[in-house]
């Protein structure tokens, strides 16, 4: 089974969320005329439903002007009554007439200029003074028609509204002539019981109270600013938020020089209850145009682009993993673009396996040349090596002996490397534990290690790690030089207990992975405050850490033995 790579989330948009973006900006225009449209229509509306809200209230205002308006005719008419006009003892009686022929009324009365009653159709307190009223004051001080604030009547205790004109004897201002008008009579306003308007009609005061109402307005009061907004015979119209009946519109009327008003309330129209507004036409049509389009695009998106994508994404992954025969035949019956894309995709893949195939040609040719190569190389080391063997052979100066065997150990340490790089699989590079474990042996075998009586120690931790040939070489060198060394100077004389250890480990050093090769002996050892002169080997051995951008280190104490330490960090190719 083949391990496809996972796709990593990408941050930006998509190409399906993109054209959805792209599809809903350019709609947006149709929403913005919508909204225009509709707040065009919500205003002309609304001034049409304000407009129709004021003649209502106009004719509503008109209604209770003629009944209010009559109550001053029908007292003036009183007024020239005889009987009342002279204040005989037949006055109570004409006052009992009208109230009797009509309910609206509940008792008419003439009182002084002091406030006591002269002439009633019913019965009062005799001791009832309504000189303090409000009423009285005004009409007494206007000389005209007065309608005062709601009160209960003295004659009646029904609700009443007071209502007084001046009454004159000979010309000269003599009281008033007073009527209560019956507030049940006044909620008789012109809105029908089965209006489905939501409209409410109610009548207000002089002081701002509201003192009938047809049904329940949920208003008790009206503000001193709100009437003076209503005065000049102009009708007010305001908003006010209301927790039983919501948000309403109200329209207040004044009558009779702003004595009394009259109070309509309405509904106030939300969005999808104003009547010129197509609600369907201007917002709802629109929306479903767009989310038509929205499932459009995202199903076009898919069906046309996406699915195709994906598939080519599967295929291109195969590819990656060297599957170039995999023809995407599905992609035939996508759109001409997809399946021109398809084609490429077919024909990159025939050029990239063509390509794999010279490549591995070429690397095989080349790979069968460098085995030629280190085989020829390690042959002629080995000729080398068996020429210094002659030469061995005709040498009697013991220093002369001691050099052409050094040499002839450096020379055995880079023909194994060859040796080695020709029997291996990967020409790069050489596994670490038994290459060196094979060169230690021979190194010691060709040593006097042997016939001194050496016991050879080494130990690895590194069972299947390789190193590549560019360290390989440098990393051999250091340990046949420095096995060398010991037997040069650890163990000059053959005596039992000779312990030459090689280690090679691998080793943290901050995070990494570093080589440790340490050549230790059991030899004498020196002073290292001695001063010595500097030999060959630790030249060379300096220049092996160089060369590996390692480290070099010697340690030494009389009696201990010397060690030889290189550390270097692990090529990062060998590594993984």
């Amino acid at each position: 089974m083949i391990d496809l790579p996972a796709v990593v989330p990408r941050r930006r948009f998509g190409l399906r969320m993109r054209l959805l973006l792209l599809v809903a900006l350019s709609l947006s225009p149709i929403f913005v005329l919508a909204a225009i449209q509709t707040w065009i229509d919500i205003r002309e509306d609304n001034a049409t439903y304000r407009q129709e809200l004021i003649a209502t209230a106009r004719l509503l205002a008109h209604d209770q002007e003629v009944l209010l308006r009559g109550s001053a005719d029908v007292m003036r008419i009183l007024a020239g009554v005889p009987e009342v006009a002279n204040l005989s003892a037949a006055c109570p009686a004409a006052m009992r007439l009208l109230p009797a022929q009509n309910r609206a009324y509940t008792n008419f009365a003439v009182v002084d200029l002091n406030g006591r009653t002269l002439c009633s159709g019913l019965p009062v307190s005799e001791d009832l003074d309504v000189s303090r009223t409000e009423w009285f004051q005004r009409v007494i001080a206007e000389e005209r028609f007065i309608i005062g604030r709601s009160q209960i009547g003295p004659a009646t205790n029904e609700s009443i509204l007071a209502a007084a004109a001046p009454f004159y004897q000979d010309g000269e201002l003599r009281g008033a002539i007073v009527t209560g008008i019956r507030v049940s009579v006044i909620q008789q306003l012109g809105i029908e019981e089965d209006d489905d308007s939501g409209r409410i009609a109610g009548i207000v005061d002089s002081a701002g109270t509201v003192i009938t109402e047809r049904r329940e307005l949920s208003v008790s009061s009206i503000s001193a600013e709100r009437l003076a907004d209503a005065s000049d015979g102009e009708i007010h119209v305001f908003e006010r938020e209301n927790a039983i009946l919501g948000d309403r519109i109200l329209a207040l009327a004044p009558l009779i020089n702003n004595d009394v008003y009259v109070l309509l309330s309405a509904p106030r129209p939300n969005v999808l209850s104003w009547r010129s507004v197509d609600v369907s036409g201007t917002i709802l049509l629109p929306l479903l145009m767009w989310a038509i389009a929205l499932i459009a695009v995202w199903i076009a998106t898919d069906f046309l682009v996406l699915r195709w994508l994906a598939y080519l994404t599967r295929i291109a992954r195969l590819y990656g993993h060297g599957r170039y025969d995999v023809v995407p035949m599905r992609a035939q019956r996508a759109p001409r673009e997809i399946r021109e894309l398809a084609e490429s995709f077919q024909w990159m893949a025939e050029r990239i396996s063509e390509r794999d195939e010279d490549l591995t040609d070429a690397v095989e040719h080349q790979q069968i040349l460098i085995r030629e190569v280190h085989h020829r190389v390690k042959n002629n080391l080995q000729i080398i090596t068996s020429l210094l063997n002659l030469q061995l052979g005709n040498v009697r100066d013991e220093t002369s002996v001691r050099a052409l065997k050094e040499a002839q150990s450096r020379i055995n340490a880079l023909a194994m490397v060859h040796r080695n790089l020709y029997e291996a699989e990967d020409l790069r590079y050489i596994a670490i534990a038994p290459f060196f474990s094979e060169l230690c042996r021979l190194t010691h075998r060709a040593g006097p290690g042997e016939e001194g009586g050496v016991e050879l120690e080494f130990k690895s931790n590194l069972s299947d790690q390789v190193i590549s040939t560019d360290q390989a070489v440098p990393l051999a060198m250091f340990v046949t030089e420095a096995m060398t060394n010991a037997y040069k100077h650890a163990f000059k004389t053959a005596s039992p207990g000779h312990v030459l250890s090689v280690s090679i480990m691998a080793i943290d050093k901050d995070g990494d992975d570093w080589i440790e090769a340490v050549v230790a002996d059991n030899g004498p050892g020196y002073d290292p405050a001695t001063p010595r002169r500097r030999g060959v080997g630790s030249s060379l051995f300096d220049a092996f850490a160089m060369q590996l951008d390692g480290e070099n280190e010697i340690r030494t104490a009389v009696g201990k033995g010397m060690s030889i330490r290189l550390r270097f960090p692990l090529d990062g190719e060998a590594e993984s």
